[in-house]
């Protein structure tokens, strides 16, 4: 690793403009990477380009530069290097190998998905980490910048959205200490409170409504899920934005292992979301269906409406419930 970040140094350094990109349907944990990381270049006099082809959430507009996040356009001059940020794959944030704006480019990796493909001419991806903010973390401390307020809001956003507040077991130590630093540089922790825990839309509440009307219980509790076919996406949800962290309600149910969520996002393409509460891998399930993610939170994209989806992914999860001797 210390290779690798001593390569995005030199490479980074080296460049008068930037793009860094974050992954479809982003959350805070991308949308942190990238502000902290242009924050810091921009301290280092080296301008940034932006690129999320998805709406950005309300949500996140008290963190500073979220306004200059845009869609790739074709008429966009980018740059040679192309930083991708929490994206295990080119695939999350709508590209491939074969993307004409990436041919030629130096694409610099930063990750920290178990699940990541190594696209990038340099990666540095650290599963161990509890959020990739925490990546970036260490490439601002290596660009030798200041760590103003603003890209350390950013930072602490990615970090407290991706720990589930701090509560998940992907929390270490290193987490904790970078967390303190980062309130000692001026984070807005009371900000993230208010708009991230202590404030939900209308839309929410409905999803939330409709979820728990949909709840299914496997018949010894292990394993749950719920469904919200397209066109209740499309009347409810249709940026997506209302529907992140939703799946932890079904996951919470007191003897819930493994929780499920299918979300239509076309009328035969269903998006799934799963999670585990204390040993099972939803990584390697999620893997059977060309997804991915992390051990405890992770998901897949599956052809066919939630019900043909549900059909497929529900007796898998059962399956490995069953192989791992713990029903």
């Amino acid at each position: 690793m210390q290779q690798a970040m001593a390569q995005i140094k030199e490479i980074l350094l080296s460049q008068k403009c930037v793009a860094i990109v974050s992954h479809n349907n982003p959350d805070g944990d991308t949308l942190g990477s990238q502000l902290a990381l242009a924050g810091a270049l921009s301290a280092r006099k080296i301008e940034t380009v932006l690129i999320n082809n998805d709406a950005i959430s309300e949500k996140y507009n008290f963190v500073a530069g979220c306004e200059r996040i845009q869609p790739y356009q074709e008429t966009m001059q980018l740059p040679e290097v192309v930083v991708f940020v929490d994206c295990a794959s080119l695939e999350l944030a709508g590209y491939d190998q074969d993307t004409p704006f990436l041919q030629n480019k130096t694409i610099i990796n930063i990750d920290h998905h178990t699940s990541n493909k190594r696209y990038g001419t340099v990666n540095y991806v650290r599963g161990e980490a509890a959020a990739n903010c925490q990546n970036i973390y260490d490439v601002v401390r290596a660009l030798e910048v200041e760590v103003t307020p603003e890209i350390a809001t950013a930072l602490y956003m990615g970090l407290s959205t991706d720990t589930g507040n701090f509560l998940f077991d992907n929390v270490t130590s290193e987490t904790l200490r970078i967390a303190a630093d980062l309130i000692d540089c001026g984070a807005d922790a009371n900000s993230l409170r208010w708009y991230m825990y202590e404030s939900c839309s209308h839309k929410r509440i409905e999803l939330m409504k409709y979820i728990l009307n949909d709840l299914h219980i496997s018949y010894n509790g292990k394993y749950a899920w719920s469904k919200l076919n397209y066109q209740m996406m499309q009347q409810l949800c249709p940026d997506s934005t209302d529907i992140d962290g939703l799946i932890n309600t079904i996951k919470n149910i007191e003897g819930v292992e493994v929780a499920m969520l299918f979300r239509g996002v076309a009328e035969d393409k269903t998006k799934v979301s799963l999670r585990s509460k204390m040993w099972s891998d939803v990584n390697q399930i999620a893997g059977q269906f060309g997804g991915g993610g992390h051990v405890r939170a992770a998901g897949c994209t599956i052809a066919g409406n939630v019900e043909e989806a549900a059909e497929q992914l529900v007796p898998a999860v059962k399956k490995y419930l069953e192989t791992e001797q713990q029903l």
